[in-house]
């Protein structure tokens, strides 16, 4: 008796929709492969690199413990946030509410952005980078995709210091606003990440990454007008800042409470421009460095 198991080919004939003793014809399994294996393999791709981007996220963070992360990414932009609103208060500059929502944007650009950086820079610390220069995968899936882990921090850094900044100033936030707010916050802390990664292959060149990454992030809080009004800015700077992270992220924030939710929300656009600006500037700048270690040895 011969009993046939899971994997023989009349189980494949009828798993496949043909009738049992019928072959599948050749011209119509060359289709079948064709339809199913690219989105399969992007797909396996895209989680592929989010597995390798989750892991590496693990091992370079390095403010993975809840005291090191609450002291560095809480406690530090909570007094920075509460300093500015007394200070910009009092002397007349703008209100309470003006400075809370500008300091909760500070507060994701140091994982945004020093994470970004330090994405890169840490492998060539650990001894790591070597694995990433000799991997066959795509750059936009093992790059880009790395942006995502420091972009999630960042959201959850800011969450965390504008709740303390609601009840240190006590200033409310209507629960629609903070819904809009979280989600320009992410398309921001993604553009924020992308250009700290875009540090990070200078970085790589660089010695002193700390002081990159402390004049990358004051360059965005004034730029973006994360800490002073944008209309106090010289013109010059104005231009500049639409290269910036968070820069329309920022205005889509300011206008909430005053326009509609639709010409809020309509800032994502050309925030996701900048990010994608951002990315075409890590993926070129990254493959120049690949084609100079390679040329120089």
């Amino acid at each position: 008796m011969v009993c046939h198991n899971r994997f023989s080919l009349p189980a494949r004939r009828l798993l496949a929709g043909e009738p049992s003793g019928q072959a599948i014809p050749a011209q119509r399994r060359a289709k079948l492969v064709v339809n199913d294996r690219p989105y399969r393999r992007i797909i396996g791709n895209i989680f592929s690199c989010w597995n390798t981007s989750w892991l590496s996220f693990r091992a370079l963070f390095n403010w993975l413990e809840p005291r090191h992360f609450v002291l560095a990414m809480v406690a530090t932009p909570i007094m920075e946030l509460i300093f500015f609103a007394f200070l910009g208060s009092n002397l007349g500059v703008e209100n309470a509410r003006f400075f809370l929502l500008g300091g909760a944007m500070i507060a994701s650009c140091f994982p945004a952005v020093a994470g970004g950086v330090m994405a890169l820079t840490s492998e060539r610390y650990f001894g790591t980078l070597e694995n990433i220069l000799v991997s066959q995968r795509s750059r936009i899936y093992l790059l880009l995709m790395r942006a995502m882990p420091y972009s999630l921090a960042g959201v959850l850094a800011a969450v965390l210091t504008l709740s303390a900044g609601i009840i240190a100033l006590r200033v409310p936030l209507p629960v629609e606003e903070l819904a809009t707010f979280t989600i320009l916050l992410f398309f921001g802390c993604l553009s924020s990440a992308l250009f700290g990664m875009s540090l990070g292959v200078l970085g790589l060149l660089a010695g002193n990454v700390f002081l990159l990454i402390n004049v990358a992030i004051t360059a965005i809080s004034i730029g973006a007008a994360l800490v002073v009004p944008l209309s106090v800015l010289p013109p010059w700077v104005k231009t500049i800042s639409h290269l910036m992270p968070f820069r329309h992220a920022a205005e889509g924030v300011r206008a909430m409470g005053v326009h509609d939710l639709d010409n809020v929300l309509s800032s994502i656009g050309p925030e996701l421009v900048v990010a994608a600006g951002w990315a075409l500037a890590l993926l070129s700048s990254f493959r120049y460095l690949e084609s100079r270690i390679y040329r120089e040895g």
